[in-house]
């Protein structure tokens, strides 16, 4: 007979019912509205179910656990059922959706600790074992409480009735997608898309080419002449004129022709209008090819329209990047490479009439656009009110045959009539023209007309919306509208109004925009209020302070695109509030800070505004102060800082102002790794202080301290100490599942074991770094690169120098040097390095373009390490004067004996290879390379340790102490073998050959240099290989005389 089962096991079985049921709901509401952290609850209830299966320990209380979360996953999938717009939830409840992410991990965690032949230890001790459970048990129940304020109260706690309810929610989100689908023109369906699009950067929505003018007459010959420079093949065309006259709409009209849509594999159309820098378009044009977003994606695209048959770019509305002198010259150049793509064609549409330079553009030159010739007009009018008027030429006399004027005007005669637009004209033209328009201005005329109308002004809100839209270059999506709280009377039927009189549109992410003439007329005439652009700077705040929060512990992909969007938005907020008169000076600066470290972990560098905020930051409270100079040392590698010391000053008066542990140990933990100018014992003191406080913080702020205090004594050569701390992290970080912590941690304890020359165990935490980074979807940022950067390290040390060149060139061209410059000078030197290794180097540009970095941002440990590269290459080649060099690496080591390990490392290196220098030069070299020895023992550098030992046998075999020297090579040998290191084995083998060769062992020599000439070949030291394949040859005659 089956066994009868008991209630517990009744409980779980219908919670795994309960589960089954409730993913697929999951799933499809995160396919439909992108909610942040919803794939990452979606995932862990995923592994939970399969865990819960399996559990063989503590039913009773996993069964609780599962239970409650089994409540809260329908909570949550009827809260976004019952927004005002579906989907759009509140930041209150994003917020807890953030914590129920984490407290579900915790869950997840105790019920693994459960399974049969799971090891506790691994995770956590037994005696930690309770306090997890409590924790996961008032984390359920603090959100449950919350989502239950949420809902009323109304939360429904039998297991029967929540299996019952999530099937009548599941197919009230299938009805409610479906009827979305059937009325396409509705504000629900613009809301449900604009969830959509606009939260998720997907290659699909950026691959919507906007759609072709419905209303488009006036333009054949400008038509024709752009096909007849199609017809001559890849063409570079700009098409310049005023704003209004129809710019956009005839490129959009030229994408679709068939003659031009048929011959490209690629068509991609830009918007630039939000653009601050060319590296802006590049991250757009990527986004419509597949790219994997990056700091700076400029070469990368260049790569893909390269390779691509044939593509056809439009970049619209170029001036807003092209006009500001700043970066007039780098669009320029950014131009340049583009049209250098020999099967690209290249349109850009410019207000006004001068083409950029340096760009060979096809002639004769399209000539700017002029309005509409009278019937063209007449035309575009009666398309759009789908009548012909009486009126029609009189009303057509306001607009000057203006396209967008034309427009407007059309759309106020649909709602008000045309007689009702014509006696407001009479009324108002006297008004219009004394407030500063002239008698041409008949767009600013059109425009103002349009917000006079009854239908206008009949909404009290459509006013306020569009003078906030004017102040936005990223328009807002539905759910941004809602969401934010804005002070305006019925937004939606505002947004509704602005749309119907085409003051607005929508673009191909269904965000709500203002065209940049209507943006700049409201500007300079209704200006918007400071309300409204500080309830936005709240609700930006809140997304930014969320992602931040939860920053590496799960899956905010949809809030990072979100912030994303609104980049640009966020720019003119923060920049509005950079004022000694803004009362909310200290909200504006929080976000400012809150955007900053969003574009620093991103990989887009410091933000440009954070120089415009550092003369008011002693307008703001202490605090906000220190973490202001704690987020300018923070991103000293990207930015250079001057005065460094006044600032350290001015930090440390302030902390004393505030009683906080966690400001006092980030400030001195920060200072110590980044001051540009501060000695070691400064450093080491400033670490130490902040290293007292760590028992007093949380656990996110202890791993922040111990994996940057990890970090500090890897690079100050105290490699075993370093790892020490790095471990510890590495547990903290898991301990609390952020995953981008315990990634940082790795890469630390990884820099270390590489010091240590044990790469093996360094490979393995840089995999699982780089594994956990992609988990929490931080795949393409700085610290992805920096572990990939590591790993040609390993590469480098151990001689294989094509696979290292290969990674350091990849990751160049990922960071450039504009967003990540200190990363850009690190791989510029890894590439100069291994063609050194491979007798490849032939220009110095890369390391002298690597030390200008290094000087600009006053890294010394950099400057001076391409120095003695370059001093290294040049004692190697013979190519100047040996008392210079000598003196140049004797200045080296000393600025570096006490201060920087690593340099001294570099020195010693080249100082004690006594193969590199003149038989006159042997005593001071055998000198340096017992002190190499010593040095590298002393720091446990195995790697260096064995090569001083090579060095030194070369000094015992000049000296002719064969045995002595034979020995030596034996040593480092073994060494470099256990290290797998190709060249310096081969360096060995090559040496103990020539000691065989002397004793007359001619079989023995001829098996060292075989196996070092194989050795030589895979490290691709070709000077190296030829050379040994020679001694081969010349030991031929030789057998065959014996």
């Amino acid at each position: 007979m089956p066994r009868k089962l008991g209630t517990v096991a009744l409980r779980l079985n219908s919670i795994i019912a309960g589960l089954t049921s409730i993913l697929p709901l999951l799933k499809e509401l995160g396919d439909a509205f992108n909610t942040p952290f919803l794939l990452a609850i979606s995932a862990t209830t995923a592994s939970l179910l399969k865990g819960i299966q399996t559990i063989k320990k503590n039913k009773e209380e996993c069964a609780g656990l599962a239970e409650d979360v089994n409540k809260i996953l329908l909570t949550v999938a009827t809260l976004h059922l019952k927004a005002e717009i579906p989907g759009s939830l509140s930041a209150a409840i994003l917020h807890q959706l953030g914590k129920f992410t984490e407290i579900l991990q915790k869950v997840h965690a105790f019920v693994n600790a459960q399974q049969e032949g799971y090891n506790i230890k691994s995770f956590l001790r037994q005696s930690d074992m309770h306090n997890l459970l409590k924790e996961c048990r008032q984390g359920l129940q603090q959100t449950f409480e919350t989502f239950q304020i949420e809902f009323g109260g109304s939360v429904l706690h039998d297991i029967g009735d929540l299996q019952h309810e999530a099937e009548k929610t599941h197919q009230k989100l299938l009805e409610l997608i479906a009827r979305f689908s059937e009325e396409t023109s509705s504000d629900w369906m613009s809301s449900f898309y604009g969830n959509r699009n606009d939260l998720g950067l997907s290659s699909k929505s950026f691959s919507m080419l906007p759609s072709q003018p419905k209303v488009f007459h006036g333009r054949e010959a400008e038509l024709q002449q752009i096909v007849s420079m199609f017809d001559e093949g890849f063409p570079r065309i700009s098409i310049l004129g005023p704003g209004g006259i129809g710019k956009t709409s005839l490129a959009r009209a030229a994408l679709h022709l068939p003659d031009i849509a048929s011959k490209f594999e690629d068509r991609i159309f830009v918007s630039c209008e939000a653009a601050l820098t060319p590296i802006d378009i590049a991250a757009s044009i990527a986004a419509y090819l597949d790219i994997k977003p990056g700091p700076d994606l400029t070469q990368p695209i260049v790569n893909a329209l390269a390779a691509a048959r044939s593509s056809l770019l439009i970049l619209d509305n170029l001036e807003s990047v092209w006009e500001p002198t700043s970066t007039r010259s780098s669009v320029e150049e950014f131009l340049s490479l583009l049209t250098g793509i020999p099967h690209l064609a290249l349109i850009v549409t410019l207000r006004g009439a001068e083409h950029p330079a340096k760009v060979q553009w096809t002639r004769p030159f399209l000539p700017p656009l002029m309005p509409l010739n009278n019937d063209a007009a007449r035309q575009t009018f009666m398309d759009i009110t789908d009548e012909e008027l009486e009126e029609l030429d009189q009303l057509l006399s306001f607009t000057d045959n203006l396209p967008l004027a034309v427009d407007l005007l059309a759309h106020l005669v649909i709602y008000d009539g045309a007689s009702s637009v014509l006696a407001r004209w009479e009324i108002e033209k006297t008004s219009l023209l004394s407030e500063g328009y002239d008698q041409h201005s008949s767009l600013d005329a059109s425009i103002a007309i349009s917000l006079s109308s009854p239908r206008f002004s009949s909404v009290p809100g459509a006013m306020n919306l569009l003078q906030l839209l004017s102040i936005l270059p990223d328009g807002l999506s539905d759910l941004e509208l809602i969401q934010s709280n804005l002070p305006i009377e019925d937004i939606l039927q505002s947004k509704a109004v602005l749309l119907s009189t085409s003051l607005a549109y929508r673009d191909d992410k269904r965000r709500i925009k203002s065209l940049v003439p209507i943006r700049e007329y409201m500007q300079q005439f209704h200006p918007v209020k400071s309300n409204l652009v500080w309830n936005l700077q709240e609700y930006f705040s809140i997304l930014l302070e969320l992602n931040q929060r939860h920053f590496g512990t799960v899956q905010t992909a949809a809030l990072i695109d979100q912030i994303t969007l609104n980049l640009g938005n966020l720019y003119q907020i923060v920049s509005i509030g950079l004022t000694q008169q803004n009362e909310k000076l200290n909200d504006t600066i929080s976000c400012l800070l809150s955007l900053n470290m969003f574009t620093r972990t991103k990989g887009y560098g410091r933000h440009a505004l954070m120089e415009c905020g550092m003369p008011l930051i002693h307008l703001c409270t202490p605090q906000l102060e220190v973490q202001f100079i704690i987020e300018l040392f923070g991103s000293t590698l990207l930015s250079a800082i001057s005065d460094a010391k006044k600032l350290v000053s001015r930090g440390e008066s302030q902390l004393e102002k505030c009683n906080d542990p966690n400001l006092n140990s980030r400030f001195y933990s920060v200072v110590a790794s980044f001051h540009p100018d501060i000695t070691y014992p400064e450093a080491k003191h400033m670490m130490q202080e902040a290293m007292k406080l760590v028992n007093t913080l949380g656990s996110k702020a202890q791993t922040e301290l111990l994996t940057n205090a990890a970090a500090f004594y890897w690079k100050t050569g105290e490699y075993f100490h370093g790892r020490e701390l790095a471990l510890q992290a590495i547990n903290l970080a898991h301990s609390i599942a952020n995953l981008y912590e315990e990634a940082k941690a790795l890469r630390v304890k990884a820099g270390c074991s590489i010091w240590l020359s044990e790469y093996s165990s360094a490979v393995l935490d840089l995999k699982q770094a780089r594994d956990l980074l992609t988990v929490c979807g931080l795949a393409d940022g700085p610290l992805y690169y920096k572990i990939w950067d590591l790993e040609a390290d390993v590469y480098f040390h151990k001689s294989q120098f094509v696979e290292a060149k290969k990674s350091y060139t990849l990751i160049a061209q990922q960071h450039r040097v504009n967003a990540n410059p200190i990363d850009y000078a690190y791989a510029l030197q890894g590439i100069a390095e291994a063609d050194i290794g491979m007798d490849t180097y032939n220009d110095s540009c890369n390391l002298e373009t690597a030390r200008d970095l290094f000087a600009k941002h006053r890294l010394q440990s950099g400057i001076l390490i391409c120095e003695i590269i370059i001093a290294g290459h040049e004692l190697k080649q013979q190519k100047s004067e040996i008392k210079g060099l000598k003196a140049s690496l004797q200045s080296y080591l000393q600025q570096s004996w006490t201060d920087d390990p690593q340099v001294t490392f570099y020195a010693l290196e080249r100082m004690g290879n006594i193969s590199s220098w003149p038989r006159s030069e042997l005593p001071w070299a055998a000198t340096h390379a017992f002190l190499y020895l010593a040095f590298s023992g002393l720091k446990k550098e195995k790697l260096a340790f064995h090569k001083a030992l090579l060095y030194i046998g070369d000094m015992f075999s000049h000296n002719e102490d064969t045995m002595t020297a034979e020995n030596l090579f034996i040593v480092a040998l073994q060494g470099f073998t256990k290290m797998d290191v190709h060249c310096s084995r081969a360096q060995c083998l090559t040496r103990l050959g020539d000691l065989a060769l002397a004793q007359k062992n001619e079989l023995c020599a001829q098996a060292y240099w075989r196996t070092a000439q194989q050795l030589f070949e895979q490290s691709c030291h070709g000077e190296n290989a030829r050379k040994v394949f020679q001694k081969l040859t010349a030991l031929q005659p030789i057998k065959n005389e014996t």
